[in-house]
């Protein structure tokens, strides 16, 4: 059985394979085409699994690959897509995939996500529903739907020169996301078989294509978040992590405002200030203590310098950079709490990556979220709803953060709710991103599909 994975990235396993640079983003998939790998060969299986992948046009002239891409020896395609507009459809990318498909002869062909629009030109290449399977990742039409609520409409109207300059700005943005969201329609439309992992997806795929039959496909995790714990020893007290801050569905503008009201009500009845921090893994789109970056800021980067310079935090949050695998266990384990406040999420790793490693996690309760998550028993959640205002929200957060440190002053014995919290979230982690038991879906997948 010969199965064509089209993903976003170049997988690490590729990029290692290629020479090409690791981009730390989806390394679930790697994760999961390596246990793959591993399980075929102790069990001498005959599922041969290619790699087709976007690569720029730079890169494709480097490799020798030409305008269109080439077969990077057995295991790996590369096909030319400007990812920066991808939601800009490009019909010669159904040629490209007619050629792929030619070359490798697929008896399947899987695709993650619905983001780019090369999904679109896949499905349209492939012209056969019964061998294309669609995986659900970020859902387009819901990020679009929820991209500028609970912000200002002054800052959601505003224009920086970055915004001028790029045709960038949260509106232009939003708007990218509901053409994006065109593209992913039609593609679902195109497939036969759609694989997700929460009731949120399902209820999408059952509304886009009810014809198309649905899956569940578990997502495993990078080997090294299966590996060690959290400890209050080991960590800092106070210190806040959040995985993702770079647009405004991730939520980040919540976080500063809650964590400023809650150290202004703290300042207000005399109290000792604990020392709050926040640490962001990912890009910082914030300007402070740059003129240049000051330029180029966004205005969703100028919120939250605004929203820092309000609450006088800038010497109480600081961004890491994009990080490996590694480097975002290192952050893990030495915080005190993990923070998810995204309003629009399906089932973020980041998430189960904490659960994984048994981190305190304050969570909100948004799209599929809760399927992953069981309110008050894997940790601390709070509720967005849509007409609810970026204050009312922080608030709730501030709240959920509250209760999160007062369980643990409440509960130090390890028999404490506190702690139970935590082993609640290892386990129920292990289970949703158990390798074996969701290569073997996958698997049964296929098969049933063949």
């Amino acid at each position: 059985m010969r199965i064509l994975w089209i993903c976003n990235l170049v997988p690490r396993t590729a990029a290692e394979a290629l020479g090409f640079a690791d981009i730390h983003k989806e390394g679930w998939v790697s994760a999961l085409y390596e246990e793959l790998l591993e399980k075929n060969k102790k069990s001498g299986s005959d599922i041969q699994v290619i790699i087709a992948f976007p690569i720029s046009r730079k890169t494709a002239q480097k490799s020798g690959a030409g305008k269109t891409g080439i077969l990077f020896g057995e295991d790996f395609y590369g096909f030319v897509e400007n990812t920066a507009r991808e939601s800009v459809y490009d019909a010669s990318l159904e040629e490209r995939f007619a050629y792929i498909y030619e070359d490798c002869m697929p008896d399947i062909v899987h695709i993650f996500g619905t983001e780019y629009a090369h999904t679109l030109a896949a499905a349209r290449a492939l012209g056969d529903p019964s061998r294309l399977l669609i995986g659900l990742q970020g859902i387009c039409s819901e990020i679009a739907d929820n991209y500028g609520s609970h912000l200002p409409p002054e800052v959601v109207g505003r224009r920086t020169f970055r915004d001028t300059l790029k045709k960038d700005s949260i509106y232009e943005q939003q708007q990218k996301f509901y053409d994006r969201a065109v593209n992913e329609k039609e593609a679902l439309m195109l497939a036969g078989h759609i694989a997700g992992r929460t009731a949120f997806d399902k209820e999408y795929a059952a509304r886009v294509n009810p014809g198309a039959r649905y899956h569940h496909a578990g997502e495993n995790l990078r080997k090294p978040f299966y590996h060690g714990a959290w400890s209050a020893d080991n960590s800092e007290r106070f210190r806040i992590f959040a995985s993702q801050g770079d647009y405004p569905i991730k939520g980040l503008h919540f976080l500063i405002m809650a964590v400023g009201e809650l150290l202004n009500e703290i300042k207000e009845k005399g109290k000792k200030i604990p020392d709050i921090k926040i640490y962001v893994a990912g890009q910082q789109i914030c300007g402070f203590g740059s003129a240049i970056k000051k330029i180029k800021i966004s205005s969703y980067g100028k919120y939250l310098d605004e929203l820092i310079e309000k609450y006088d935090l800038g010497d109480r949050i600081f961004f890491t950079g994009r990080l490996d695998a590694e480097g975002m266990k290192e952050q893990y384990l030495k915080c005190d709490t993990y923070v998810c406040c995204s309003t629009c999420e399906n089932s973020p790793n980041s998430l189960g990556e904490a659960m994984m490693l048994q981190v305190p996690v304050v969570t909100v309760l948004a799209g599929g979220i809760p399927s992953i998550f069981r309110e008050g028993r894997d940790g601390f959640s709070f509720r967005a709803d849509p007409d609810d205002s970026a204050e009312r929200i922080a608030k709730k957060l501030k709240k959920a953060l509250m209760q999160r440190w007062n369980s643990e002053a409440r509960n130090s014995s390890p028999t404490g709710e506190f702690e139970e919290m935590r082993h609640n979230a290892g386990f129920h982690a292990r289970e949703i991103h158990n390798p074996d038991k969701n290569v073997f879906d996958l698997l049964e997948i296929y098969k049933s599909m063949i």
